[in-house]
């Protein structure tokens, strides 16, 4: 093993509140003020095992270290591109919708959605179905924190109430979150 490697301290991630509190994984780092601020991408399926959401992964950011501990917050999600490519077939229309929401928290989210119709539709329902579905979404975050809206997502109650508003517009096959960014 190298010589720098073993003068390194090895810090345990723990995950935020949402995900009970569990050791994660581990880092190595010289001083604890290096550790701060690193990403760690955790499957979500680790975080929580009753989830059938295998092709989620989420990304933590180490906030504190107190000790051995560092804590972390949610820092995103990101959805597998197989999963996506895997959504969309030849005759339906592929809706992309990307929006900006605060929380309660102050925090700012980038969230992207992507929804597919059943088959083609004109133009001026894709572009409704899309303003219903960003509205909807900053309804979504309006009085929740971050940890709340990821968890609507994590458990899909976002994705479902982005079919529900966009279904009298025109019916969608499939709504995903497939990324958020948290600022």
């Amino acid at each position: 093993m190298a010589k720098a490697a073993l003068q390194k301290d090895w810090y345990e991630l723990v995950a935020p509140e949402l995900f009970g509190r569990e050791v994660v994984a581990e880092t190595p780092a010289e001083e604890p003020e290096k550790v701060e601020g690193r990403n760690v991408k955790v499957d979500l399926e680790e975080l929580l095992p009753d989830t059938d959401r295998y092709y989620m992964d989420v990304f933590l950011r180490v906030e504190d270290v107190e000790g051995s501990k560092a804590k972390t917050s949610i820092a995103g999600h990101d959805v597998s591109s197989e999963y996506i490519s895997r959504m969309v077939s030849r005759r339906s229309d592929r809706i992309d919708a990307v929006e900006d929401v605060e929380t309660k928290d102050g925090k700012n989210i980038r969230v992207k959605v992507v929804g597919v119709t059943i088959r083609k539709t004109s133009s001026s329902r894709v572009n409704a179905v899309r303003k219903r579905m960003r509205e909807a979404i900053q309804e979504e975050a309006e009085g929740k924190d971050v940890e709340e809206f990821m968890d609507s997502i994590f458990e899909g109650r976002l994705q479902q109430k982005l079919r529900d508003v966009s279904q009298d517009i025109y019916p969608l096959r499939d709504v995903e979150v497939r990324k958020t960014e948290v600022q």
